[in-house]
Protein backbone atom coordinates (compact mmCIF):
# COMPACT_ATOMS: atom_id res chain seq x y z
CA UNK A 1 0.00 0.00 0.00
CA UNK A 2 2.96 2.34 0.41
CA UNK A 3 3.32 3.29 -3.24
CA UNK A 4 5.03 6.58 -3.92
CA UNK A 5 1.77 8.02 -5.18
CA UNK A 6 -1.34 6.48 -3.73
CA UNK A 7 -4.45 5.89 -5.77
CA UNK A 8 -7.35 7.75 -4.17
CA UNK A 9 -9.62 4.74 -4.58
CA UNK A 10 -7.14 2.50 -2.74
CA UNK A 11 -6.83 5.05 0.05
CA UNK A 12 -10.61 5.30 0.32
CA UNK A 13 -11.05 1.53 0.44
CA UNK A 14 -8.41 1.19 3.15
CA UNK A 15 -9.90 3.97 5.27
CA UNK A 16 -13.50 2.75 4.89
CA UNK A 17 -12.42 -0.79 5.78
CA UNK A 18 -10.61 0.44 8.88
CA UNK A 19 -13.55 2.57 10.02
CA UNK A 20 -16.04 -0.26 9.51
CA UNK A 21 -13.86 -2.73 11.43
CA UNK A 22 -12.91 -0.35 14.24
CA UNK A 23 -16.30 1.37 14.63
CA UNK A 24 -18.86 -1.23 13.45
CA UNK A 25 -21.76 0.33 15.34
CA UNK A 26 -21.54 3.37 13.06
CA UNK A 27 -21.03 1.49 9.78
CA UNK A 28 -21.65 1.84 6.94
CA UNK A 29 -19.88 5.16 6.52
CA UNK A 30 -20.59 7.69 3.81
CA UNK A 31 -18.14 10.32 2.57
CA UNK A 32 -19.74 12.97 4.77
CA UNK A 33 -20.30 10.98 7.97
CA UNK A 34 -19.23 13.33 10.79
CA UNK A 35 -16.59 11.35 12.66
CA UNK A 36 -15.65 13.73 15.44
CA UNK A 37 -18.73 15.91 15.80
CA UNK A 38 -21.03 12.94 15.24
CA UNK A 39 -19.54 11.07 18.17
CA UNK A 40 -18.37 8.15 16.04
CA UNK A 41 -14.80 8.58 17.23
CA UNK A 42 -13.90 9.42 20.82
CA UNK A 43 -10.49 10.62 21.99
CA UNK A 44 -9.02 7.10 22.15
CA UNK A 45 -10.47 6.22 18.74
CA UNK A 46 -9.03 9.44 17.36
CA UNK A 47 -5.57 8.54 18.62
CA UNK A 48 -5.89 5.03 17.16
CA UNK A 49 -6.99 6.51 13.83
CA UNK A 50 -3.91 8.76 13.75
CA UNK A 51 -1.61 5.81 14.47
CA UNK A 52 -3.37 3.82 11.75
CA UNK A 53 -2.95 6.60 9.17
CA UNK A 54 0.69 7.11 10.07
CA UNK A 55 1.60 3.43 9.99
CA UNK A 56 -0.51 2.43 7.00
CA UNK A 57 0.32 5.32 4.72
CA UNK A 58 3.73 6.35 6.05
CA UNK A 59 2.61 9.83 6.98
CA UNK A 60 4.63 11.74 9.56
CA UNK A 61 1.88 13.39 11.58
CA UNK A 62 2.39 16.82 13.13
CA UNK A 63 0.15 18.70 15.55
CA UNK A 64 -0.97 20.96 12.70
CA UNK A 65 -2.57 17.97 10.95
CA UNK A 66 -5.05 17.37 13.77
CA UNK A 67 -7.82 19.64 12.51
CA UNK A 68 -11.49 19.04 11.70
CA UNK A 69 -10.71 20.09 8.10
CA UNK A 70 -8.40 17.06 7.77
CA UNK A 71 -10.18 14.56 9.97
CA UNK A 72 -13.85 15.46 10.26
CA UNK A 73 -15.29 13.03 7.71
CA UNK A 74 -14.09 10.02 5.71
CA UNK A 75 -13.82 12.24 2.60
CA UNK A 76 -11.58 14.66 4.49
CA UNK A 77 -9.42 11.80 5.77
CA UNK A 78 -8.99 10.48 2.23
CA UNK A 79 -8.12 13.91 0.84
CA UNK A 80 -5.65 14.46 3.68
CA UNK A 81 -3.83 11.16 3.04
CA UNK A 82 -3.68 11.73 -0.72
CA UNK A 83 -2.42 15.29 -0.21
CA UNK A 84 0.25 14.26 2.30
CA UNK A 85 1.56 11.43 0.13
CA UNK A 86 2.19 13.58 -2.96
Amino acid sequence: MLAAKLNERDVAETIYDYLAQRFPASAPFSADTPLLEGGVIDSLGFLELMVFLGETFGILLEDEHFTPDNLGTPAELIAFVVREKR
